[in-house]
């Protein structure tokens, strides 16, 4: 009988930011230097020990762009599974008081309405929560 020693997948849960302004969505390009260089994303971050999804996501939006996030609404998880990880992105429909952001991390941002998401170059998780906020919205009415 062989044994092999097989480690446990990491996963990673990432929560994210749909941030709503003035009929609008706003849309991240990550970092050419990150990994998915220069496709878009909805701002956020990883979970840190200790951290709730909604601390984390305060937390990463501060770090990321400079303003405090009201969170307003949890959208369905989703995931992606890419063999040696699995990301579980965490989204939350936002509001901000001010679009006054400082950009740390991202090569630019967009402000589009969520008929034109589609229209960017999303990470494959972050198309599943466009999906998710189309649902979203349309339970709304």
């Amino acid at each position: 009988m062989i044994e092999v020693l097989v480690s446990e997948k990491l996963v990673v849960r990432v929560p994210c930011a749909v941030i709503e302004h003035d009929g609008k969505v706003l849309a991240g390009q990550r970092s050419a230097a990150l990994s998915f260089p220069l496709q878009w994303e909805f701002p956020g971050g990883k979970l840190e020990k200790g951290e709730t999804d909604e601390q984390a996501l305060s937390r990463e939006i501060m770090e990321e762009l400079n303003v405090a996030v009201e969170i307003v609404d949890k959208l369905p998880e989703t995931s992606k599974d890419q063999g040696w990880r699995e990301i579980v992105l965490v989204p939350f429909v936002c509001k901000v008081e001010t679009t006054d952001f400082i950009l740390t991390e991202h090569e630019q941002i967009l402000w589009l309405k969520a008929a034109d998401l589609p229209t960017l170059d999303w990470t494959e998780a972050d198309l599943n929560v466009i999906q998710n906020y189309y649902d979203y919205l349309a339970a709304k009415g």
